[in-house]
């Protein structure tokens, strides 16, 4: 038995380790058998999408899987998986503008603390 990446279940719909057994992939949880959603595309999709929208390492456990059960290199899987979160408007990456958004308050906050810091030193300079 071979763990290889940790991954929300469709079946028992637990988090657990993808485990490999004789070139099959199983649930650690529930042994179900990933394997045969090769012939399954939309199955699949379904399982993918549910991954990719999971906090942390879910996009690149979902790239992992896909690989693994259709043995697609990994930068077409990585291709695939990117595509599919874009039409599911599944964002993996925040964009450059999300991160600055997210600090803009702190940035904020900053700036009003250098701003009185600056207002007393020059107040402190000219009273003495």
């Amino acid at each position: 038995m071979k763990s290889t990446i940790y991954l929300k279940c469709p079946q028992c719909r637990k988090k657990g380790l993808l485990i490999e057994r004789q070139g099959k992939y199983f649930c650690a949880n529930c042994m179900y058998d990933y394997t045969p959603l090769k012939d399954d595309p939309g199955r699949l999709d379904e399982i993918l999408i549910e991954n990719l929208q999971e906090e942390g390492f879910g996009p690149l456990f979902a790239t992992a899987l896909y690989e693994r059960v259709t043995l697609t290199p990994p930068k077409e899987a990585n291709e695939y998986i990117m595509k599919l979160a874009e039409e599911n408007n599944i964002q993996i990456m925040p964009g450059k503008m999300d991160v600055v958004k997210s600090f803009t308050p702190l940035f904020i906050i900053i700036a009003i603390v250098v701003v009185i810091i600056i207002i007393a030193f020059i107040f402190i300079s000219t009273n003495g």
